[in-house]
């Protein structure tokens, strides 16, 4: 019984480090935070943007609101790789 409840307590820690996201801090973006484990990672977009114009003159600034996940390997690239992968941008 012992080595039961000691083989279940190891299974739920290793979830726990697998799965459990940290708070990772706040970009100064406009807002974006990050939260990370070493499975995903999670984005809560936040940032200023501003698109120009069709005639190439500048917009009226906006705010990017979205919550993106990465799973891995993603998990691991910087916030401006990830940015690229969310806009779609080359």
């Amino acid at each position: 019984m012992k080595k039961g409840m000691i083989v279940g307590v190891i299974v739920v820690v290793v979830l726990l480090v697998l799965f459990l996201p940290i708070p990772r801090g706040t970009y100064r973006d406009g807002g974006t935070k990050d939260y990370r484990a070493l499975t995903y990672r999670i984005v809560a977009w936040n940032r200023l943007i501003s698109d120009p114009n069709e005639d190439g003159s500048a917009a009226e600034p906006g705010v990017y609101h979205k919550t993106s996940v990465f799973w891995f390997p993603d998990n691991f690239k910087s916030i401006d790789e990830l940015w690229k992968i969310e806009t779609g941008a080359d």
